[in-house]
């Protein structure tokens, strides 16, 4: 793969895959159970690998810990003979991540998804011309060029995977790493995204990616396979493997009728439960000296070239100083900033519940003032709280932004990892907050001023700016707390349960004994049902 991006200068990336080895890697949980334990490997370059292994073995911490998410108790991996570790910022644009969850904008086109990743991934002096070319190169090499106006919630599985493949190789990384999808893909699917790695380590990639039950094995240069409690069971090429794992096939079976996706779902029972046990037979083999002790210690180099012809470029380079790859300047926080305001107008644009949203604000502003309305010839009509007046500004306020970061976390995670996002996109969400406070305080200050005994006409047409701005802080001040509630909460549903439940004790304090507060529960118990019905919906067609 060729990189435009070389013109940016002399210490611009190199675009030739990366020799990748880990060294008695070591992770524990919280509790102290492992989690890794002792792993190590060598990966030569452009080689395609196949991460396997049984239930609870360890295969995403271990892609994490190549990522640089997680870091090991112990142990070290070197990219190119470099400690991963100790030089992050520097790896950022060499690693690309394909992670489990979907990392996607459902309501944005596939070519926009796209364009928007490039941004943050090339040298801020690309010309346009260069980011369009790139997303049509990346669309042909993924097969996607067909489905560029298409929106990525209308995909199937396997091509909605295959866009976050494009998206993590749009940056020319030199290492990418693919977990298992959440979602189940047949056989064929998984074989078809096989054949895609395939041919990216080919040309230029060294690939791990998360093979379950090996279905796709075969088609890999490397099988790593996991033992119960992060232990290595092998580690080597799949037609060793096969003859490898057939001796734990018990005596008595026709063994020649089993293939090596045969045997690996053998394994998923097997005789020996301890992974400690499956790890000290795997060492016991030669090929473990073979396949993993020679080639970290670099022993017999000739012998390794004959079967690994990428290796001279490791053995062209091995006298040079080892150091990190140098950062490229890439989109500075303005133009993340304007970025993320791009996409959040797009995204308010398609999103099913935007009409909702506008329509809650005079929705509960007409509730509230409907004493007003229907009882204006009443001398005796009710009065209303303007405490509890101003609390229900805050929270319609706190309910238009609920979902606003919790439903972009896993994007935000693939976005941060790459580049540090976290003031841009915040100031991109409260940017938003601040247009929907300035909505609310037009529309409150509106209906309040056609009521008899709203605020503005108590106190005369002159106080209408003044109230505005007194709405409008309100509603800005509860979107801002809405938001923070919004990173806190796992879900968006979470967040208008929260919400609702300070609604309860608000209103309770406000006005104890009115039987408009225990209407705008209902109306407000509603609002948080519509919206959670509406969100399921969508995700079912999904």
């Amino acid at each position: 793969m060729t990189d435009p991006v070389q013109s940016e200068g002399e210490n611009a990336l190199e675009t030739t895959a990366v020799l990748l080895q880990a060294k008695g890697l070591t992770v524990h949980s919280r509790t102290g159970a492992p989690l890794l334990s002792d792993i190590s490997f060598h990966i030569e370059p452009g080689e395609l690998v196949a991460l396997t292994g049984l239930s609870h073995s360890g295969t995403s911490i271990l892609l994490q810990c190549l990522t640089g998410l997680l870091k090991p108790a112990s142990g070290e991996i070197l990219i190119d003979g470099v400690n991963l570790y100790a030089n992050l910022k520097a790896f950022r644009a060499t690693i690309g991540y394909v992670p489990a969850e979907l990392a996607l904008h459902e309501n944005l086109t596939v070519a926009e998804i796209l364009q928007d990743a490039l941004r943050l991934r090339l040298p801020h002096r690309t010309s346009s011309g260069d980011r369009k070319q790139r997303v049509q190169a990346v669309l042909e090499t993924v097969g996607l060029a067909q489905a560029r106006d298409q929106q990525a919630g209308l995909l199937n599985e396997v091509d909605k995977r295959k866009l976050s493949i494009a998206v993590e190789i749009l940056g020319y990384p030199r290492l990418l790493l693919v977990d298992q999808p959440v979602g189940s893909l047949t056989p064929f699917d998984e074989v078809q995204l096989a054949l895609l790695l395939r041919e990216l380590s080919r040309q230029g990639l060294t690939i791990i990616h998360v093979s379950p039950r090996g279905r796709s094995a075969g088609l890999s240069d490397r099988i790593i396979f996991l033992a119960p409690g992060g232990f290595l069971a092998w580690f080597g090429p799949p037609d060793e493997a096969f003859t490898y794992l057939k001796s734990f096939l018990p005596r008595g079976v026709v063994k020649d009728l089993f293939g090596l996706q045969e045997a690996l779902e053998m394994l998923v029972n097997p005789r020996e439960r301890a992974g400690r046990q499956w790890a000290e037979r795997f060492k016991d083999d030669p090929a473990y000296i073979k396949y993993v002790e020679d080639p970290l210690d670099n022993r017999y180099p000739d012998l390794l070239l004959q079967t690994h012809p990428l290796l001279r470029i490791r053995l062209r380079n091995s006298s040079k100083e080892k150091l990190p790859p140098p950062v490229i300047p890439r989109a500075g926080p303005a133009q993340k900033f304007l970025l993320f305001l791009r996409r959040n107008s797009r995204l308010l644009r398609r999103d099913g519940t935007g009409l909702l949203l506008l329509a809650i604000p005079p929705f509960v502003a007409l509730l509230y003032f409907f004493p007003s309305f229907a009882l204006r010839l009443d001398a005796g009509r009710p009065s209303l709280s303007p405490g509890l007046l101003v609390f229900l500004v805050m929270l319609t306020a706190a309910f238009l932004v609920q979902n606003e970061i919790s439903k972009e976390r896993a994007v935000y995670q693939r976005e941060h990892r790459i580049s540090s996002v976290l003031l841009p996109y915040v100031l991109s969400k409260v940017w938003l907050a601040g247009v929907w406070s300035i909505y609310q305080g037009v529309i409150w200050t509106i209906i309040s001023s056609l009521s008899e005994i709203g605020p503005v006409l108590r106190g005369g047409f002159q106080t209408l700016l003044p109230t505005a701005i007194i709405f409008t802080l309100a509603a800005f001040v509860s979107g801002i707390l809405g938001l923070i509630v919004s990173a806190l909460s796992g879900t968006s549903m979470t967040v208008g349960w929260v919400l609702l439940l300070a609604a309860l004790l608000l209103l309770f304090l406000f006005d104890p004994f009115s039987h408009w507060s225990k209407l705008m529960v209902i109306s407000l118990l509603l609002i948080v049902l519509l919206t959670g019905l509406q969100q399921r919906a969508a995700s079912v067609r999904a």
